[in-house]
Formats: C-alpha cells, sequence, structure tokens
C-alpha cells in the first residue's frame, strides 16, 4: 500500500507539472484573444475541416474594445492538426479580382516557437476532409498541408507529394525552420527548411512533385549506409529574426488577387497592430499556375488555413477583415483647409485658427452581402477642435451625428443606413477650427474603423503639421519713395514685427519681392532679433524714371506679411553707352585713281537714351585731316554719305544720326544702321602717297534736334 501511495504521489506530481505548462500556454492564448484586432463573425464564412484529427475551431474574441469579431484557433497545442475551410458559398472567385486581409497570430514563443500555419487554395476532391496523409502521427513540418518525408530511402518525391493537400498552393508561415540533413534524421520530416536560418513566408504547390528535392546522404559509423531527405522549393520568401512572426504581436496580412494576370500579391506587417495605422509592410508576388490549382477549370477555390504541431508548437489565430466577394468595399479620409480650399495631404500643413473639414468617405464597390449594421469607430485626428458632424449617403440622405461622447479624439457612430449596389456611398463630414498653436505640432495619422459582421475596412487620415496663424507686419524705413542720381544704387531699409510670445528671430524670416513685377531673388533676414533688414539694388537693376519695388516677408510657418511698395526715382539720361576708342579703313592698294576706302569691323558708336518720351536728341561728327607719322596731309578727305548724298566732314559739325526717347530705354546704335556704302567712309585722290595716315574724329551728343 505504501508503495502504491509513492507511486500516486508521483502521479499526482506529474499531472501538477502538465497542468502548470497548460496554464501558460493558456496564458498567451487569453492574452490573444484579449487583444485580438477588430474583425468580422465567421459564421457561415469558415468552418472546420472534417478530418478525425482536426482541432481547429471558430472562437469568440474577448477585446472589450471590439464587437462582433470571431476567431480562427487553427493550433493551440502540442501534437495538433488544423484545418479551418471556406464553406460553399464562400469560395475564392479565380476568374474575378479579389481582395482578402486579416490579423494573424502567431504565439510569443520567439526561437522556441513551432510550427506555423499556412493560407491554402485547393481543389483537393477530398475538399473539407482534405489533410496530408499523416496516419497516426502528426508532423508539424508539413503545417497541415505539405507532403511527408517519411521514408529515407525514397529516392524521388512522388512519394511526398502524393501524401500533400492535392491541386493545392499555399503560403506558409513557418516559425520553425527545419534543417536536419544528416542520415540519423532523414525520414524525420525534419528537413524542408535547409539553407534558412529563421522564420520565413514562402509559397509553392504542397502537391507537385516538382516542389521537393529529395538529397542524398551518408554516414560511415558504425556501418556505412545511404539515406534521402527531403528539400521544399520556396518561392516569394519574406523572412527576418526569431521576433519576426511569433513575437506575441497580431500581424496583419493583404492578398491581392488579379484575374487577369494570374497574379497574387501577399503583404506582410502593412498595418500597425498597436494603432491600426498603415505602414509599407513586405510584399512579394506569385504568378500562380491555375492547372495546378484547378485542373478540372472550375473557376474556384475553396480557401481556408491549416496547421501542424508535433512537440513544440505555439498558438496560430487568425481575425478576418475582409473576406472575398463577401463585401468589397474601401474607405478614405480628405483633410480640407476650408479658409484656403486647399486639401492637406501626408506631410501637408494646416494653418492653426482655420476652419476645417474632414471627410470619411465609405464605397460599397461590390459583393454578394449589403454592407450593413456598420459601426464607425472613430480615431480622429488631435489638435483640432471639432464642431459638427455629419453623414450623407449618395440618394441625399442626411443624418447628424453627436459629438456629445467624443472623449479623447474618439467616437464610436452606429450608422443607420446600409450600402449596396444602390446606395453605395455614405460620407461622414466632421468641422471645425483648429488649435491656435504658438508653434509647429505635428500630427500624426490616425485610423479609424469601419466594421460590420461581413466586413471591415480601416483608413488613416494623413500626417500633418499644424502651424501657427501669425500676423506679421512690415514697415518701410525708408519712407515711400525716394530719387537718386543716375548710376547710384538705391537702399531699402525694412522692418519686421513678428507678434510677442513666438520664438522666432531675423533668421527665420524670407524676404522676397519684385522690381518693376520682375521677382527679385528671395533672400534671409541678416541673424540678429531687432528684425531690420537692408536691400540695395544696383544701377544695372535700375531703369530710368520710376521704379516699383514691393516687399514681403515670410516665416517657417508660410504666414505672410503685408506687402510693402518703395518707389525709386532714377532721373533720365541721354549718353553714349559705347564708343570705341579706335577705329580704322580697310588697308587699300592705291592705283593713281581716286578710290573710296571702307570701314573696318572695329568701328562702334552706341547711343542711350533713358528720358522720357518724346525728347529730341543729335549725334554730330567733326574730324580733323587724316596725316601721316612724318607729318604728310592725305591727298582726300572724310565724307559722311547717305539717301541725300554726301557731304564733307571737316572742322564744322555735321549731323550723322537722330533720335527721339520713348518710355522704354532706347539703345540705337548708330553704326550698325549704316550699310557698306553709307555713314562714314574715306575718299583719296588719285595723287594720295601711299602710307599710315590717322585724323581725330570728335562726336558730340546734342539733347536737342
Amino acid at each position: 500500500m505504501k508503495r502504491i501511495k509513492v507511486w500516486l504521489g508521483l502521479i499526482v506530481a506529474i499531472g501538477l507539472g502538465l497542468s502548470q505548462q497548460v496554464g501558460y500556454a493558456d496564458s498567451d492564448y487569453d492574452n490573444a484573444l484579449k487583444t485580438a484586432p477588430q474583425g468580422i463573425s465567421l459564421e457561415n464564412i469558415f468552418t472546420p475541416g472534417t478530418t478525425s484529427n482536426n482541432t481547429a475551431a471558430v472562437v469568440a474574441t474577448t477585446n472589450p474594445a471590439i464587437t462582433g469579431t470571431q476567431a480562427a484557433k487553427v493550433n493551440n497545442g502540442k501534437n495538433q492538426f488544423g484545418a479551418l475551410w471556406s464553406t460553399a458559398d464562400n469560395v475564392f472567385n479565380l476568374k474575378k479580382n479579389e481582395t482578402a486581409s486579416m490579423w494573424i497570430y502567431f504565439g510569443n514563443n520567439g526561437k522556441k516557437a513551432a510550427d506555423g500555419m499556412a493560407l491554402v487554395f485547393h481543389n483537393d476532391d477530398r475538399g473539407l476532409n482534405a489533410t496530408p496523409t499523416f496516419g497516426k502521427t502528426i508532423y508539424g513540418e508539413t503545417l497541415g498541408v505539405w507532403g511527408i518525408a517519411t521514408d529515407r530511402k525514397q529516392a524521388t518525391a512522388d512519394k511526398v507529394a502524393a501524401s500533400a493537400i492535392q491541386n493545392s498552393w499555399a503560403l506558409e508561415f513557418d516559425t520553425h525552420p527545419n534543417k536536419s540533413t544528416s542520415y540519423s534524421n532523414a525520414g524525420d520530416a525534419d528537413s524542408f527548411d535547409v539553407g534558412f536560418n529563421g522564420p520565413h513566408l514562402a509559397n509553392g504547390y504542397p502537391g507537385d512533385v516538382a516542389t521537393y528535392d529529395m538529397v542524398k546522404t551518408t554516414q560511415l559509423i558504425p556501418i556505412p549506409a545511404s539515406g534521402y531527405y527531403a528539400q521544399q522549393q520556396h518561392e516569394g520568401v519574406l523572412n527576418g529574426d526569431y521576433t519576426f512572426l511569433s513575437n506575441g504581436s497580431w500581424h496583419h496580412l493583404t492578398v491581392d488577387w488579379r484575374a487577369d494576370t494570374k497574379v497574387l500579391t501577399y503583404t506582410f506587417n502593412d498595418k500597425d497592430p498597436v494603432d491600426g495605422t498603415d505602414q509599407p509592410g513586405v510584399s512579394e508576388k506569385a504568378t500562380l499556375d491555375l492547372d495546378k490549382i484547378d485542373p478540372k477549370n472550375t473557376g474556384q477555390a475553396q480557401w481556408g488555413f491549416t496547421g501542424a504541431t508535433g512537440s513544440s508548437y505555439e498558438n496560430n489565430l487568425v481575425v478576418m477583415e475582409r473576406i472575398p466577394g463577401l463585401v468589397d468595399a474601401k474607405a478614405t479620409t480628405t483633410l480640407m483647409d476650408k479658409e484656403t480650399n486647399q486639401v492637406i495631404g501626408d506631410g501637408g500643413i494646416l494653418k492653426g485658427g482655420h476652419k476645417f473639414q474632414l471627410d470619411y468617405q465609405l464605397d460599397y464597390l461590390d459583393g454578394k452581402q449589403s454592407w450593413k449594421d456598420l459601426i464607425a469607430k472613430m480615431n480622429l485626428p488631435t489638435n483640432l477642435n471639432y464642431d459638427a458632424a455629419k453623414i450623407t449617403y449618395a440618394d441625399g440622405t442626411t443624418n447628424e451625428l453627436s459629438l456629445n461622447d467624443l472623449m479623447d479624439n474618439q467616437v464610436e457612430w452606429s450608422l443607420p443606413t446600409e450600402l449596396d449596389s444602390a446606395n453605395s456611398r455614405a460620407t461622414i463630414s466632421l468641422t471645425g477650427t483648429a488649435e491656435d498653436v504658438k508653434a509647429a505640432v505635428n500630427v500624426a495619422a490616425s485610423a479609424s474603423t469601419f466594421t460590420a459582421v461581413n466586413g471591415v475596412v480601416t483608413t488613416d487620415t494623413a500626417a500633418f503639421t499644424l502651424q501657427p496663424t501669425l500676423e506679421l507686419n512690415l514697415f518701410s524705413l525708408s519712407g515711400s519713395s525716394t530719387q537718386i542720381e543716375a548710376g547710384a544704387s538705391a537702399v531699402f531699409k525694412g522692418l519686421v514685427i513678428i507678434p510677442e510670445g513666438i520664438d522666432l528671430s531675423n533668421a527665420d524670416m524670407t524676404v522676397s519681392g519684385t522690381l518693376n513685377g520682375t521677382a527679385l531673388p528671395d533672400f534671409k533676414m541678416p541673424a540678429g532679433d531687432d528684425g531690420r533688414f537692408d536691400l540695395t539694388l544696383t544701377p544695372d537693376q535700375l531703369k530710368a524714371g520710376s521704379n516699383v519695388l514691393k516687399l514681403w516677408v515670410t516665416d517657417p510657418y508660410k504666414n505672410v506679411s503685408n506687402v510693402v511698395t518703395y518707389t525709386i526715382i532714377v532721373p533720365g539720361q541721354l549718353a553714349f553707352q559705347s564708343v570705341a576708342e579706335a577705329s580704322s579703313f580697310e588697308t587699300t592698294s592705291l592705283t593713281g585713281s581716286s578710290q573710296q576706302i571702307k570701314r573696318t569691323s572695329d568701328w562702334q558708336v552706341k547711343i542711350l537714351d533713358t528720358r522720357e518720351a518724346g525728347a529730341s536728341w543729335a549725334l554730330q561728327v567733326t574730324a580733323t585731316p587724316f596725316v601721316s607719322s612724318d607729318g604728310r596731309t592725305l591727298s582726300g578727305e572724310l565724307r559722311y554719305y547717305d539717301e541725300d548724298g554726301q557731304t564733307a566732314i571737316g572742322g564744322d559739325p555735321i549731323t550723322v544720326s537722330d533720335g527721339v526717347s520713348t518710355d522704354k530705354d532706347d539703345v540705337t546704335d548708330v553704326v550698325g544702321n549704316w550699310q557698306d556704302e553709307s555713314g562714314l567712309l574715306l575718299d583719296v585722290d588719285g595723287g594720295a602717297v601711299r602710307g599710315n595716315y590717322e585724323a581725330t574724329i570728335t562726336w558730340t551728343l546734342n539733347n536737342a534736334p
């Protein structure tokens, strides 16, 4: 009897130990259900597989912050096979574009996690009874869909492929790499992941022979022998360290199927598990061979989730947001500054104190069911004061929404009207005034959820910057106008008054302006706190007469000051713009007869007239005789030719050009207007003696006719 008591005591102790282990597992399982994100009811959407060893089930979530959400429990213990499949009314339509979204939980076991789960599409003839042919033992390596590699003598993959779910494609979430390659482990169903160092997503065809490579392995001791292990081909891999999957967090997955291209895109971790806002995630594409998935060309596939565990496990759960074909809907947001009529996009700017309108637009696109009993769980942007809210439907119906329960920028509304193809849009509009801030505030994106038992969509507001609205006052310390001499610079002195209590200095301010309607380069005010700056305009920037300078100042918050107008008067002038210092005639061979010698290209006389319109001017010329270096006078003379004839140029002034000023700055190119046979030309007589001759030509510009 004593011995019996001892053994009973041992049995009790062992039982208590098992109980503690189960309690630990349940703690994570319970926490997963308590932190489950918003999803939908799975009633009549998923049903457990009908195999006798299936432990999967649809369970209720316990998160008090969500409503109407059920989870697919795939695995939550050792040596389990789990499968949940779509019902007959919710098969995956391979001939239409489809999108599914969901949250997936992989436990919190990190490096000790095992084994994972799979999203599966199949046309296995067994239907709800589809399973790998386990026999008496569940092999976690299969994840409930891949083949079973337990025959070390099998040199080809036929037997492995035949043991998988047939006519299938799977996206695996593998939390436990199976990498055994030794002879002693061949046939242990523990070698699919040779070459992988951590958890991963990958895809492939479980029932296809090409999915598996049989690799020969040998031993020398104690007896030489050889065997085979199976290595799985992985496509579209997404991987990470041991916190990639089993890290105690829910992970979001979006699956997008394009029927025309046969491309399925899966994007993982594309929503923040804490606040539900969108994030980039990681993505891969798979081009599906429908001959392998749908060999009978039914145009559809049963789909669902499978999992398998061995001696280790983690809790595997799925919460569905969007079921393909059930309700196809989307939500978008638009934030508008009502005072500028500008849409505030991601990274945009809303001015403090401005009126705004924030719209949440819900669109029903397609589906087998209407989108009804909608609950809007609004997580509104901070730093905005909300005054009113309403919902407007596509049919024109409008309902006021109460803000009485708004707290911590969160409010929940039950929407009174269902959305369907006949009334497909609802817009929730909130209006109010942005907070009057004194410095820039970065407002983060916020996610709102619109949920019904048959579909959940979320949308994020833009992340924007709320900037203060400031009244900047610009003053001229130079008065309203000035008159300067022609050729002088003009200096404008300005003063900017910044509202008290605002942490801005000169260096934060940008001065912009125009001169005579043309934009000037922007510049920063000089460092300091006195609000003063100078702007110097050089003579080449100014025209004769009235110059209009307009200036304004902008702060870093895009506030703009008043515009100051400053007039700069520059007296008009009549002047030579340019005159060649020396000019020449062409070198000519004398013939003993009279000759006309033409000018070279080095002649230049340009007149600048910036006077008021209507003023006259005249250009006159005189010249000395041409004399050689040895004092000999050239036998010939300088003459001016025009349409009226010719005139000898000597000591008496001769007018060779004239003009009248206009409203513009006029430049007259005197020499440029002469032809080869007009203007100043040198005529020599037959008795001219060769030599180099020089004369002095004097140009006289008169501001009169």
